[in-house]
């Protein structure tokens, strides 16, 4: 069953911060996810398919090598080491899980809701003989076999409804002196949250399971949740933007494979997603977030 919204006067297909039971959430969240694999590899292209904004500073001009230098940028800020244990809280197809665990010398958990993410992020371990596994979870349900030493998020953590409770788990499920980070878009004001048609399109292709804030109300959660802010790191606009880009030119390259896989609707439907979500960017910063349990 789905909750009242948390915001008031407010059309229903206007709004953001709905809330769900863990199944009814898999179940939208998989509305997106539950496609064939090759579909996403195609589109995010790369060695590591990463689904989320990369870095292109000057001389980066492949899809690769964007991917790892951003991936890089995560393991510099939270400290990696050789031995510490991971978690990748919405793993996707564990292409950033494996980059990091073999890497850096990791074991890696990887989270996800989609079945078919799962079997395919499973194969992409077996492929590299990675020290990492994958679990079919809702966050809420999961608790680690033993304590951790990083907890990793890449634009996953903007459809948690329940992002308090989030961060209390992941304040269990560190070590004293574990990092908890987060790479996330904040609303530059509240305001922003209120869809217009374009963002209602872009929450209808996501399940209606956006849930956006701004990087002072992250903030103030993962306080109350007892994490220090180590750090915040500001990515530039035109990062999100350049990806989106080479996402958009995989699609053309790839269209007829595409289409072959989901139909020429979805495929439609996706590359106006990708147009919507590069215009929506000027209301939104994106931020790396580190924080760190003391006690």
């Amino acid at each position: 069953m789905v909750a009242t919204s948390q915001r008031t006067n407010v059309r229903p297909e206007h709004q953001l911060y709905h809330e769900y039971t863990t199944e009814v959430d898999q179940a939208r969240t998989n509305v997106h996810y539950e496609q064939p694999p090759e579909f996403f590899l195609l589109i995010t292209g790369g060695d590591w398919n990463v689904y989320s904004a990369n870095l292109w500073d000057p001389g980066t001009e492949d899809d690769t090598a964007s991917q790892e230098a951003k991936l890089d940028l995560i393991a510099r800020l939270a400290g990696l080491e050789q031995g510490m244990r991971l978690i990748d809280v919405g793993c996707g197809w564990a292409g950033p899980l494996t980059y990091l665990t073999d890497t850096y010398g990791l074991t890696g958990t990887g989270l996800t809701l989609s079945p078919t993410q799962k079997g395919y992020a499973e194969e992409r371990i077996a492929r590299r003989g990675s020290d990492a596994k994958i679990v079919l979870s809702h966050w809420e349900d999961y608790t680690p076999e033993e304590q951790v030493d990083a907890i990793y998020t890449d634009e996953v953590i903007v459809h948690f409804f329940n992002l308090s409770g989030f961060f209390t788990k992941c304040h269990d499920w560190l070590k004293p002196g574990g990092v908890m980070i987060n790479k996330e878009l904040h609303l530059k004001h509240p305001r922003h949250a209120k869809l217009d048609r374009g963002g209602e399109f872009v929450s209808q292709i996501y399940g209606d399971t956006g849930n956006y804030r701004t990087l002072a109300e992250e903030l103030r959660l993962a306080n109350d949740a007892g994490f220090d802010i180590e750090r915040v790191h500001h990515i530039e606009r035109r990062h999100y933007e350049t990806t989106i880009d080479h996402w958009l030119a995989n699609m053309h390259k790839h269209s007829d494979q595409l289409k072959e896989m989901v139909g020429d609707q979805h495929y439609r439907d996706f590359r106006v997603y990708l147009r919507l979500a590069r215009h929506i960017q000027r209301n939104v910063t994106l931020d790396v977030v580190v924080c760190r349990r003391f006690d």
